[in-house]
């Protein structure tokens, strides 16, 4: 098939991983795939680097931007596109009407719980969780509009490590440094730890406007806890491979590829109770935890530390899990027949 994959963010998290991943995918199975993106896109690297891609760029100056809806069609056009995929609200508005212009059917990815007046041009609607396809169905959005399809990840399924960690203990933490990612709640709950709990090295991955306040944080938790700042890293794998137990502390999670991520790498996981995770794990694959509560989440990480041997059964159960539901073998099909399902209507 001919397949265009639209997404006009400028910075990079989960939305345009899961986008430059799909496009991976795609090309890797044989489509013809046009992924146009916005010229100062942090993603832009990442598509340039997919052999066989068919990568556009455009600028664009907000939603409404019909300078930005031409060059879009244009490009379609110049693809000869049969299908077209948008990601997050300025893509499905200016490519959806570029689309349905050209007479071509269109369907968005919905990644969180999203202002529907910018999706009035999709054809169908995928929310990756239950919860984002109950919010559609409750916004009066038809049920034959929905197809629930979750995210995956393109990591290697890895078994956990057969041995209990070594001081230091290896922490990883991914995501933008923003307030709802709760990395303040994660190093409050370090701090919290009983003082016989063995030296620890937590990475840290990402960036973003809470740097400074989080690193002065950090400091705070030495010589116990050392805080390693790496900012964003492009082969996740590495960061998985060297770390003992992942922490996603987040206060609103819509889905969190990183956990999938964690899941591949078998590594054991200790997560708050936020959409994404509730959706994809349960007691018998990692422990949970209250949103922002420091001592429920100290208590959940001296669990894994006290019985290593629990948490590498949880991981290998969360593996088993990725492998028949979130990996890409599993998902990308299901895309598949959805575009075959679009453009025989």
């Amino acid at each position: 098939m001919r397949i265009a994959q639209v997404m006009l963010a400028k910075r990079f998290g989960g939305a345009e991983r899961s986008f430059v991943d799909l496009c991976a995918e795609l090309v890797a199975r044989g489509h013809a795939v046009l992924a146009i993106c916005e010229a100062r896109a942090a993603a832009l690297p990442l598509l340039e680097r997919i052999a066989g891609l068919d990568v556009r760029t455009v600028r664009v100056w907000g939603a409404w931007d019909p300078f930005a809806r031409r060059a879009i069609g244009r490009a379609l056009r110049a693809h000869r596109a049969e299908i077209v995929q948008c990601h997050l609200a300025r893509a499905a508005h200016l490519g959806g009407h570029a689309a349905h212009a050209l007479g071509l059917p269109t369907l968005a990815k919905t990644h969180n719980y999203v202002d529907l007046r910018y999706y009035r041009a999709i054809d169908r609607l995928v929310p990756t969780t239950r919860a984002q396809a109950d919010y559609l169905l409750a916004h009066g959005i038809a049920p034959d509009r929905v197809t629930r399809i979750p995210n995956f990840s393109r990591l290697a399924p890895q078994a956990p490590t057969a041995h209990p960690p070594m001081p230091p203990v290896r922490l990883l933490a991914l995501g933008r440094l923003v307030a709802k990612k709760g990395f303040d709640v994660l190093l409050a709950a370090l701090a919290a730890l009983p003082p016989a709990t063995p030296p620890i090295v937590l990475t840290l991955a990402g960036d973003g406007p809470l740097r400074a306040a989080l690193d002065a944080q950090a400091r705070s938790l030495a010589p116990r806890v050392e805080v390693r700042f790496v900012g964003w890293v492009d082969d996740v794998a590495a960061l998985f491979a060297a770390a003992d137990v992942f922490v996603l502390p987040s206060r609103d999670e819509p889905f969190g590829i990183v956990v999938l991520e964690a899941m591949a790498a078998g590594v054991p996981i200790v997560a708050t109770r936020t959409a994404g995770p509730l959706e994809i794990l349960d007691a018998e694959t990692a422990l949970l935890v209250a949103i922002g509560d420091v001592a429920a989440l100290a208590h959940a990480l001296g669990a894994v530390l006290d019985d290593p041997a629990a948490a590498r059964t949880r991981a290998a159960r969360a593996g088993t899990v990725f492998r028949n539901t979130y990996a890409a073998a599993a998902v990308v099909p299901r895309y598949e027949r959805l575009y075959a399902e679009l453009r025989a209507r």
